[in-house]
């Protein structure tokens, strides 16, 4: 299981959402706020079987314009 934190703009976090959901990723966006400017960001967290990180690699690439991305492992998830 990895977890993906892609942090971008408000803009292109609306198209990367819309992108993951067409394609049946589950995501969760959160708003924040950083850098000199304070400006406007979304992050966005995707956990995934490892088997498809690069799918939504691929589609965070096609969806926006710039981002950070990280891809972490998860060392154990349970759903309750």
């Amino acid at each position: 299981m990895k977890l993906i934190l892609t942090i971008t703009t408000n803009d292109d976090a609306n198209r990367l959402v819309d992108a993951l959901i067409k394609h049946e990723f589950r995501a969760t966006r959160i708003n924040s706020a950083g850098g000199f400017l304070k400006k406007g960001n979304s992050t966005i967290v995707v956990g995934v079987a490892e088997e498809y990180v690069n799918d939504v690699i691929d589609l965070i690439r096609k969806s926006v314009t710039n981002a950070n991305v990280f891809v972490l492992n998860v060392a154990r998830f349970e759903k309750l």
